[in-house]
């Protein structure tokens, strides 16, 4: 994915809003911590091309991993739980790891991803992508899968103009 991750986090942000209608969070600060988590595991990029030298997959980092989101979700949502869903903060770490947790599942649409990692370093992807064109991000982007992430966007920018049509006939 390239251009839907940050409005993929939007749309679960509004989800989890409706879903959890008493959160004890301000709106905007559930929306820009799920946001935030939903980018979060391509800060490992910065690491690719800065100290790597591009010489690993950076989906094989364990930003890229679900054996690293997993168990942290499952431990901020046992919390946000046990406090009858009253934490702030188990419910802003519990929406940042679901949004990462969103973040690798989309990756793995068109990007390869260790979906076993650590324990097994084979590459997962449900649909590949071959390689035509140069620049490389243009084989993603003349693909079928690129359709998708537009999808997502005008989901996530409908959502928007709706919600700012309904607060301000209010």
């Amino acid at each position: 994915m390239f251009i839907a991750h940050l409005p993929s986090g939007y749309i679960l942000a509004k989800v989890l809003q409706k879903k959890f209608k008493t959160l004890p969070i301000h709106s905007h600060l559930f929306i820009t911590v799920t946001m935030l988590g939903a980018i979060f595991p391509d800060i490992d990029l910065f690491y690719f091309y800065l100290i790597d030298g591009r010489s690993v997959h950076h989906h094989q980092y364990f930003l890229h991993w679900f054996a690293f989101w997993i168990p942290l979700f499952f431990i901020a949502f046992f919390c946000f739980w046990k406090s009858n869903f009253q934490s702030k903060w188990a419910a802003l770490a519990s929406t940042f790891f679901l949004a990462a947790l969103l973040h690798v599942f989309l990756d793995t649409f068109v990007g390869d991803v260790w979906l076993l990692a650590p324990f097994v370093m084979e590459p997962f992807a449900f649909f590949e992508v071959s390689a035509r064109y140069q620049p490389w991000w243009l084989n993603f982007i003349f693909h079928w899968s690129f359709a998708v992430e537009l999808v997502i966007c005008m989901w996530a920018l409908i959502i928007f103009i709706k919600e700012c049509k309904s607060k301000s006939l209010s």
